[in-house]
């Protein structure tokens, strides 16, 4: 369906409230877009807090060459969605995510049939009726690329050419994308994706998904915000004693290739993260985390624990993390670029 771009503002706007209430992203990392015609698509803008958008933040662009209306900079991602709407005729709304299991899952690096046996995956445990009809017949993964690059949108269009009826992409290291003709379809795929990329999960780390959410210990410090947290994955790699390299990008992108993990008395590390900021494991104890602010602070607890949800599978599949050199540029380009200044107009995207 082709949409009237009032109408469009309003659906898209819509979609961003639903994709920050549904846990699907974390802060900025995500975008969603949705066809106009033939020739443009309207999409989120770059590094703009989903909760206070307006239609006039939205950004219409051309589906050929990527340029844009106006002095609004549309989201990194442009050219991926774009992608989309060139070799998928039928979609015409498109949701990238950041969601915990399909990222956890991204970093094997698999295509996962889901109507044929694969390895120790089989398809009546993986997938029902209705899963099956929003996903197609198979979760092909892109191959990594830098976010934000012309070699992570041909890895992805790539993907969606070897799998022409497939409605999820998995980005390796990095997140998900779903289609679908339009705002209800799309986000019904990121559903049933979430819940099958969990099983997935569960199968190939033999362990259960844990239910409980953990304890959090949160408060003011004189340099901003700390947060003491001991959710799941977080407080099982904590037990494990040892740094964590990065599996997921934008785990590289906030704290660099590797989160140490220290003695909880190591009282010069504590001293300098303090001073600092930043995220550390504490062995047997889960993590902490200080940031300028309660909101950044969430956000990067939210991905340490993504992140360590897919250190945990990666460890057991001898799975490797994000490259150093890569590590490094996702991580010095979001310092550089994207980094929040309190009290400024700049914003943050990693994608």
């Amino acid at each position: 369906m082709i949409y009237q771009k009032k109408q469009a503002e309003q659906i898209l706007l819509k979609a961003c409230e639903e994709l920050v209430n549904s846990g699907l992203i974390a802060r900025t990392w995500g975008n969603v877009s949705i066809r106009l015609s033939k020739d443009l698509f309207l999409i989120t803008p770059s590094g703009r807090a989903y909760e206070t958008l307006q239609a006039s933040d939205l950004v219409t662009v051309k589906i050929r060459d990527l340029s844009y209306e106006g002095d609004v900079k549309p989201s990194s991602e442009k050219e991926i969605h774009a992608s989309v709407y060139k070799l998928r005729p039928e979609v015409d709304f498109v949701v990238h995510t950041h969601q915990a299991n399909a990222s956890a899952v991204s970093v094997l690096g698999e295509d996962f049939p889901l109507i044929l046996t694969n390895g120790n995956l089989r398809a009546e445990k993986i997938v029902t009726d209705e899963e099956h009809a929003a996903l197609g017949d198979v979760i092909p993964t892109a191959k990594y690329g830098l976010s934000s690059t012309k070699p992570l949108a041909a890895n992805v269009r790539r993907a969606m050419r070897r799998n022409p009826n497939a409605k999820a992409i998995l980005m390796k290291n990095h997140g998900a994308l779903c289609m679908g003709a339009d705002h209800e379809e799309a986000f019904k795929t990121a559903y049933a994706l979430e819940k099958v990329c969990g099983r997935i999960f569960e199968i190939r780390c033999g362990c259960k998904m844990p239910t409980k959410t953990g304890a959090l210990l949160e408060g003011e410090i004189d340099k901003g915000y700390m947060m003491h947290v001991r959710t799941p994955y977080i407080l099982r790699m904590s037990r494990r004693g040892k740094d964590v390299k990065a599996y997921l990008d934008d785990q590289a992108q906030i704290g660099g290739p590797v989160t140490r993990c220290i003695e909880p008395g190591d009282r010069s590390y504590l001293r300098k993260l303090a001073g600092d900021g930043g995220s550390v494991l504490l062995k047997n104890d889960g993590a902490l985390v200080i940031a300028k602010d309660k909101e950044e602070a969430a956000a990067a607890a939210i991905v340490l624990e993504k992140n360590c949800q897919a250190a945990m599978l990666a460890l057991k599949k001898g799975v490797n993390p994000v490259d150093k050199a890569s590590a490094d540029l996702e991580h010095l380009f979001y310092v550089n670029k994207y980094s929040k200044r309190k009290g400024g107009d700049d914003a943050e995207e990693t994608d």
